[in-house]
């Protein structure tokens, strides 16, 4: 394989991906804006803000040591 192999090379992959492009340059965006909506959204995740945190905390008399659960202790010790 000499240099001129690796320029025909080159000249038909530019006569093949130059037109496809510009052929697919308004197609591509409508096809990744609608995968992205399919498979990246966040459909089941919220922000946590620090309104959310203090509105779903609950205060009581007494420290929660046992889990209602399992009925263990949650230290660590």
């Amino acid at each position: 394989m000499d240099i001129r192999d690796i320029i025909e090379i080159f000249i038909l992959a530019a006569m093949i991906f130059f037109p496809a492009g510009y052929v697919l340059r308004n197609r591509l965006p409508r096809w990744k804006n609608r995968f992205a909506a399919l498979f990246l959204s966040p459909r089941y995740l919220t922000r946590i803000t620090a309104s959310s945190v203090s509105k779903s905390r609950k205060r009581s008399g007494k420290p929660a040591d046992d889990s209602a659960a399992t009925g263990k202790s949650k230290t660590s010790l």
